[in-house]
């Protein structure tokens, strides 16, 4: 009864076996094929605009019919002095400023970005913010579409944005 038992278990196996190496041609099965790879959007990377100043992002906001809330945007507006905004589009969505002789802050950053054609999504944890952008050779443009942000203290989200990512175009950095 064993020797039958253990026969019964050792066919059961070697068909197992067999089965599992999917053609008796002594070819070996075909790899499974690795996962296609996402291609980079021309978007990503590191981007700079020149220096903008106080004044040149209110000539943005009143460029955009925003000028009502040019006094607020003052007191608010990350840009108090020249700044250089570098936006770093890469494993998220991060703007900084640098100003002369001061280190970099942070001034817009999410986790998370999305590109759909010729339009991605910023989404942070509240919201998010979608812009039309093109790159022409080494500049990218963006052009604020919407939002889901209310306004904050007193100012539409728009004006930041448009203030932000408006006032200048942005040049590749190449460093």
């Amino acid at each position: 009864m064993k020797i039958r038992t253990v026969s019964i278990v050792l066919i059961a196996l070697a068909s197992v076996l067999l089965a599992g190496c999917g053609s008796n041609s002594g070819t070996p099965p075909d790899k499974p094929s690795a996962s296609p790879t996402k291609a980079a959007s021309p978007l990503e990377g590191t981007w700079r605009s020149e220096p903008i100043s106080p004044s040149d992002a209110e000539a943005t906001l009143r460029q955009h019919g925003l000028k009502k809330w040019i006094k607020q945007f003052r007191v608010e507006s990350p840009i108090q002095t020249e700044t250089t905004l570098v936006l770093d589009v890469s494993d998220g969505w991060v703007l900084s400023g640098e100003t002369e002789g001061g280190a970099a802050e942070k001034i817009d950053y999410t986790t998370d970005y999305e590109v759909r054609s010729d339009e991605v999504e910023a989404m942070h944890d509240d919201g998010s913010n979608v812009y039309r952008w093109t790159v022409e050779g080494d500049t990218l443009k963006l052009e604020w579409l919407r939002t889901t942000f209310p306004a904050h203290e007193g100012i539409p989200e728009e004006a930041y944005q448009r203030a932000l990512y408006m006032t200048a175009e942005f040049t590749k950095d190449k460093g």
